[in-house]
């Protein structure tokens, strides 16, 4: 894995101070890193399965995914990204798929405290810089 990779993913947790976790997923469905605090191994077969289901117009998709045996409810599936709150006030997950519409991923927890919305702008600009990276 680059050093590059780590040095953004360190940079996304300096700048968004509301990102508690992150993992990136390459574009084959592995994980490339992940902070140590969160470990979505488990959970990957799901991840990829969200990230490479390209929904129609109309279309549904999955209504929820768990991480860490966390249930969160998809609030948003778009090419640009997919976001999941837990409804008992244990946080929110934000996938921003890299490139748009791609199946690779930055994969983040976001702090319980605030709306996921709230650090949506800084995890998809991260997200961009990690294109030419995976």
């Amino acid at each position: 894995m680059s050093s590059n990779i780590e040095t953004i993913i360190n940079e996304l947790l300096n700048e968004e101070q509301n990102v508690f976790g992150v993992a990136v997923i390459d574009k084959s469905g592995s994980i490339l890193t992940q902070t140590e605090n969160w470990d979505i191994s488990g959970d990957l077969g799901t991840i990829n399965k969200l990230l490479n289901t390209k929904l129609e117009l109309g279309q549904k998709g999955m209504t929820s995914l768990s991480i860490q045996g966390i249930k969160y409810m998809i609030v948003e599936n778009t090419e640009e990204r997919k976001i999941g709150t837990n409804l008992t006030g244990k946080g929110h997950i934000i996938i921003a798929p890299i490139p748009i519409g791609g199946t690779g991923a930055l994969v983040c927890y976001i702090n319980p405290q605030i709306t996921p919305r709230d650090a949506l702008f800084s995890v998809q600009n991260y997200a961009l810089k990690l294109q030419a990276l995976i």
